[in-house]
């Protein structure tokens, strides 16, 4: 059966609200709230929410590994769980390429060899943070060599492995999640995309395992923008998926689609019109990419995606020029359009 996530608007939203989000996601009955890494770190912002919630999942969607150990990596999610009785999710990706040159001191050059060993890694740091020992590793990029004497004793973790989720788009990557993760990550994706490219190239290294590719669930994060004014919700759908659509990490399913045409009027109206030009987005790359409309359209337009992947996350438009409380308020929404749709509704305080 389809589980659904959310996930909360993380970029521009006080850091006291997240707290708050993820409850109205738990009260909803969701399966799980998301954050992202944008200029906040997301462990900061799951910690906030777990104590605020008592069942749902708590998951990065995603954290940048090669701005962070593995091992640092696997202490802050440990982190979460512990919060959370077990309850976190680690979303998984290299990280934003232009941010990796300009903030962190490193890139997102050879990122499957890298991405492989450290995920090995970050494995490794939960045995060796569990139970106070590890056997060394020693690959071409991250190693792990645990000293002979650990003074420290174990953390007492709610289990030994937090399931990781490898944010995947091309399918080098696709088939890396498919040999090591617990699930596939995504964005942009649409169900021809799934059919066509994600499930053949997870198979693919699911074979290379010996793992049967059902092991691994399927999660994809769908802009999807609801208002009770139609128009409304079309404006805030064209801005995120035009912002999401001009970057080069989404030529793969807009080519897939046939839409380079319409990606790149849009990319030539950024470079003239600035961020205002994003409300101009083709209509065509809005329903090829986003569940967008009134509720009743929205909780119609779910039945593709709710077909072709394990796991819906419902992604909130965040991106400039929306604000913080347009923001705010199309997560309200899709709490109270499709919490009641995805599955029996629960009572919703202060929604």
């Amino acid at each position: 059966m389809t589980r659904f996530g959310i996930t909360m608007p993380s970029r521009t939203a006080s850091m006291d609200r997240f707290a708050e989000y993820a409850r109205w996601a738990d009260e909803a009955g969701f399966d799980s709230v998301w954050d992202y890494e944008l200029y906040r770190n997301p462990f900061t912002l799951l910690a906030g929410a777990a104590p605020a919630t008592s069942r749902i999942a708590l998951a990065t969607g995603l954290a940048a590994a090669f701005s962070r150990s593995p091992f640092e990596m696997a202490n802050a999610a440990a982190d979460i769980d512990e919060l959370s009785h077990g309850r976190m999710l680690l979303g998984l990706g290299a990280g934003v390429g232009e941010f990796l040159t300009a903030f962190h001191n490193t890139d997102s050059t050879r990122v499957v060899a890298r991405m492989r060993e450290y995920i090995d890694v970050l494995r490794l740091s939960w045995q060796y943070l569990h139970h106070g020992e590890a056997p060394a590793y020693s690959g071409l990029h991250y190693r792990f060599i645990p000293p002979p004497i650990n003074p420290w004793g174990v953390r007492d973790l709610p289990r030994d492995r937090i399931p990781v989720y490898l944010a995947a788009m091309k399918p080098a990557l696709m088939q890396l999640c498919g040999e090591t993760a617990d699930g596939w990550l995504g964005y942009l994706a649409t169900p021809q995309f799934a059919d066509e490219q994600l499930r053949p190239n997870i198979a693919i290294g699911a074979q290379r395992a010996g793992r049967d590719p059902a092991e691994i669930e399927l999660a994809c994060e769908v802009i999807t923008s609801v208002h009770a004014d139609r128009a409304e919700a079309y404006r805030r759908a064209r801005i995120h998926v035009g912002f999401y659509v001009i970057h080069p990490m989404s030529d793969p399913v807009v080519h897939a689609h046939g839409l380079a045409e319409e990606q790149n009027a849009i990319r030539m109206a950024l470079m003239s019109g600035g961020f205002a030009a994003l409300e101009g987005t083709p209509d065509a790359l809005v329903e090829a990419f986003s569940i967008t409309g009134t509720p009743d359209e929205a909780r119609e337009k779910l039945a593709p995606w709710e077909s072709a992947f394990d796991h819906v996350i419902f992604h909130t438009p965040y991106v400039p020029p929306l604000t913080a409380a347009e923001s705010e308020d199309s997560y309200r929404a899709i709490v109270t359009a499709l919490g009641e749709t995805t599955r029996p509704r629960r009572s919703l305080s202060a929604v």
